[in-house]
């Protein structure tokens, strides 16, 4: 009896501590969770109540507690419906989240300030759909881009465009391996048939010669 009284005890007394309120006259909706954002421990985090900007965009999550900027985990709702998802740093999309866009596109990878960076998948409306990598907000590395037909690219990409070597698969089964400028092809490559059957092909300004 004296150990379940002192628990007792000890559990009002941090209750009081921590709100210095009676029970009846906490507002849950006014305390703030302090917490630490583990890639930078200096930075305290706090989660406030939703908040609406001038235009109608609405912020709900976590936001660094010295600047007043979004930071850590958080989720942005724009009045046209655009929403994104996921990690914040310093106001801007940084880290892993995920974007849906009032058309229905969508894109969740990896973010560099409020930019695409990094992996990532984008998905068109209409069914078309890239993974592979981003810089600064364009495809730029290597990735995949697939079109509703079943056709596929796999290669390499600047600027937003096919660029370099790469694989185009037809879903009938053609395919041509060779190189891409400016999502066209250029030079020679290799194009092979249903059947297998190879043929050498020149390009030039994506039109063969």
């Amino acid at each position: 009896m004296e150990a379940n009284s002192s628990i007792e005890e000890l559990s009002k007394a941090e209750t009081t501590e921590t709100f210095n309120d009676s029970e009846e006259d906490i507002n849950i909706e006014e305390v703030k969770a302090v917490m630490i954002d583990q890639e930078n421990p200096d930075v305290e985090l706090e989660y406030r109540p939703l908040e609406t900007y001038e235009g109608g965009a609405t912020y709900d999550g976590q936001w660094n507690k010295v600047t007043g900027l979004g930071h850590g985990k958080g989720t942005m709702t724009w009045a046209d419906g655009g929403e994104y998802e996921g990690d914040w740093k310093n106001g801007k999309r940084n880290g892993h989240g995920t974007e849906t866009l009032p058309s229905g596109d969508s894109y969740e990878g990896e973010w560099k300030n409020g930019k695409q960076h990094g992996k990532g998948k984008y998905t068109w409306a209409d069914g078309k759909v890239y993974e592979g990598d981003y810089k600064v907000g364009k495809r730029n590395g290597f990735g995949t881009h697939w079109w509703p037909s079943g056709d596929k690219y796999e290669g390499f990409w600047a600027n937003d465009k096919p660029n370099g070597k790469a694989t185009f698969t037809w879903q009938d089964g053609r395919k041509f391996e060779g190189f891409w400028k400016d999502g066209q092809r250029l030079g020679k490559g290799v194009f092979y048939d249903v059947d297998g059957n190879k043929t050498i092909q020149n390009w030039e300004n994506g039109k063969l010669l």
